[in-house]
């Protein structure tokens, strides 16, 4: 017994005393994080960085430097000294975002615009889109950065034949809201059906700068660089399509295939064949 006494003395006095590095930058991280009102990521970021330099240029141990000499030494340490601060004071961490999306397709805060809202849906359900658009205009004048509003009003134009009023509303929302994919996404639809198609492309390469995982737009842009005979950009751009639908197991990965195949029949009579391969193999699409 009086071994194990002995052995397990040393060994709680180490465990006491010994403090990694990592909890040393976390502790004076956390003491700078207390000081601020509001804790944002570059207040953050700055309590991290600034603790572990003071921390590493006050350490006598040379094996310390040693250990961040290199780029993944440094990058390894803040990973780590950023996880134990999570750890020591989770209170104090930046509050995550909130996404842009929810912010903008989301109720009215306004009582009216929303009861006017809700109304104009009904209406739409039952596809009485003149009556929609009624509602939808009443609850913009209450609201007029309501976004769902814009975008539904620009669906009732665009069931009602009128490409130019949709166009309008599509663009209103945008202006509010330039990344939201339901604008971006259908005015591109709509200046398709009013064969625009260049104007069409540029909507659906913004989706695609915002939404570089949304198959839509690229297969939204393809179908347009199809219809002005652009066929090397229709081809990538519907092999990205095709290539997102299957990872997320779409139906709509058919419509890409039928489209695939029809412009491996049209380049093949062009002899551009070998062109078609080329961009298949650039896109990790087999060809059999």
């Amino acid at each position: 017994m009086k071994k194990i006494f002995l052995l397990f003395i040393p060994l709680s006095f180490f465990t006491a005393n010994s403090q990694t590095l990592e909890e040393k930058i976390a502790k004076k991280a956390c003491s700078c994080l207390q000081k601020s009102k509001e804790i944002n990521e570059e207040i953050y970021r700055n309590c991290l960085t600034n603790s572990m330099t003071e921390v590493i240029l006050n350490d006598k141990d040379a094996k310390v430097r040693e250990g961040i000499n290199t780029v993944e030494g440094i990058k390894s340490l803040l990973q780590k000294s950023d996880e134990t601060i999570g750890k020591t004071c989770p209170d104090f961490l930046p509050k995550t975002p909130e996404n842009k999306s929810d912010i903008y397709y989301s109720d009215s805060k306004i009582k009216e615009a929303q009861n006017s809202y809700i109304i104009a849906k009904d209406f739409m359900r039952t596809k009485n889109y003149k009556s929609a658009i009624e509602g939808l205009q009443i609850a913009l004048k209450q609201d007029p950065n309501f976004v769902l509003a814009l975008d539904d009003i620009a669906v009732c134009y665009r069931q009602l034949e009128d490409y130019d009023n949709a166009i309008k509303y599509y663009k209103k929302s945008l202006d509010i809201y330039p990344e939201g994919e339901y604008a971006l996404m259908n005015i591109g639809v709509v200046y398709t059906l009013k064969s625009d198609y260049k104007n069409a492309i540029d909507y659906y390469e913004k989706l695609i700068k915002y939404q570089p995982n949304n198959a839509e737009g690229y297969f939204g842009a393809g179908k347009n660089y199809l219809a002005i005979n652009d066929d090397e950009k229709a081809l990538t751009d519907i092999f990205i399509a095709h290539r997102i639908y299957s990872t997320d197991k779409s139906e709509y990965s058919k419509d890409t295939e039928i489209l695939m195949g029809a412009l491996y029949q049209k380049m093949m009579k062009e002899n551009k064949e070998a062109i078609f391969k080329k961009i298949a193999a650039e896109n990790n699409i087999t060809i059999e």
